[in-house]
């Protein structure tokens, strides 16, 4: 059994080297997606490790990441997250979710993506304003989701889980042109405006598989995210920021030395295939002593914003509840560099 085991690592281990050569191989797809908040990592502990994710994502957190690791839940557990993004955005995230042992775990979950005040403006005659333009007011730009999601326990090796979403978007009120007039006297020609909101809701899908090989911890993984058919403002269609991930997790320790108990070297290895990009590779590590204390540190190769990342955790109990907190910090190219919080209760 160890020997298929072995094959299975090599073979995934193949896969994610034929990946990597071809990251930089192919057009980038800027631009084909909306709502792109979602695509941001929400955990600090996987931000930590660059965002290698889908094999490494524990409990309560696998309803942003892969719902099938949901099943690890053993009665309930809440988290909560704070993403301070670039150009002063900030993305807050809730979640919850509740154990029916041999029935599945079913867990809700709230994502809102703050953008502060975005002042609106107004073209107008220069007689009017020697700009050429004037202040509307705050544009009132909103973006949220609320998810729902089922993970059950096949064997004692394999899960699945399932998310359904509601978004909804709110990008403000603007004038479009419905109507032209031409005085006849002078050939002017007047534009008719009118006043529209442009918002929408939709719906979206994440799909998650994890697989635990048995060989010294390998597990392997694989998570389809933002799954939903096209959006439409107006004439321009788009899409979620889609993305396919497939990763693996081990605890190197228990195969370099297997006699260690108090602590843990767990290292993450995940190849993306996006719908706006070209294909990511993301590398993270994570050392964990007595299960209280974690140091972390990541890459994400071939990404436009976020490189190398580290962060801390910490488990205590609080009122006899046993707690989480993590913190995340990654450094990115062009904005001010990305600070996470996360806390988690398991109950």
């Amino acid at each position: 059994m160890k020997r298929n085991y072995l094959i299975g690592f090599l073979i995934a281990t193949l896969m994610f080297l034929t990946v990597i050569p071809k990251a930089h191989a192919f057009k980038k797809k800027v631009g084909q997606s909306g709502m792109n908040y979602l695509g941001i990592g929400t955990s600090a502990r996987l931000a930590a490790m660059g965002d290698a994710s889908v094999a490494s994502v524990r409990g309560i957190q696998g309803v942003f990441y892969n719902p099938a690791v949901l099943v690890d839940i053993d009665k309930a557990a809440v988290a909560v997250n704070q993403v301070s993004w670039i150009v002063d955005t900030h993305l807050y995230t809730v979640a919850a979710a509740f154990s029916f042992n041999d029935y599945g775990t079913i867990a809700f979950d709230w994502i809102n993506m703050d953008y502060g005040n975005i002042p609106g403006t107004r073209r107008v005659d220069k007689s009017v304003n020697p700009n050429g333009y004037e202040l509307t007011g705050d544009v009132g730009v909103q973006d949220y989701s609320f998810g729902l999601s089922y993970a059950k326990r096949v064997n004692d090796r394999f899960s699945f889980g399932l998310k359904f979403k509601y978004l909804y978007e709110d990008l403000g009120n603007a004038a479009i042109v419905v109507d032209e007039r031409t005085d006849p006297s002078t050939g002017e020609v007047t534009k008719i405006r009118k006043s529209r909101n442009w918002n929408l809701s939709h719906w979206g899908m994440d799909f998650g598989t994890i697989y635990n090989t048995g060989f010294y911890g390998l597990k392997l993984a694989m998570s389809m995210r933002n799954f939903s058919t096209d959006m439409k403002y107006w004439y321009e269609a788009f899409q979620l920021p889609m993305e396919l991930r497939m990763g693996l997790c081990m605890d190197m320790l228990k195969w370099v030395s297997p006699g260690s108990k108090n602590m843990q070297l767990n290292v993450a290895l995940d190849a993306m295939h996006p719908n706006d990009y070209t294909e990511r590779v993301h590398v993270g590590a994570e050392w964990l002593y007595l299960k209280k204390f974690a140091l972390r540190a990541g890459y994400q190769f071939n990404h436009d914003v976020e490189s190398f990342s580290w962060g801390l955790g910490l488990r205590f109990s609080y009122f006899g509840v046993s707690s989480v907190l993590n913190y995340g910090y990654t450094v990115t190219n062009y904005f001010k560099d990305v600070n996470r919080f996360s806390l988690r209760f398991e109950f």
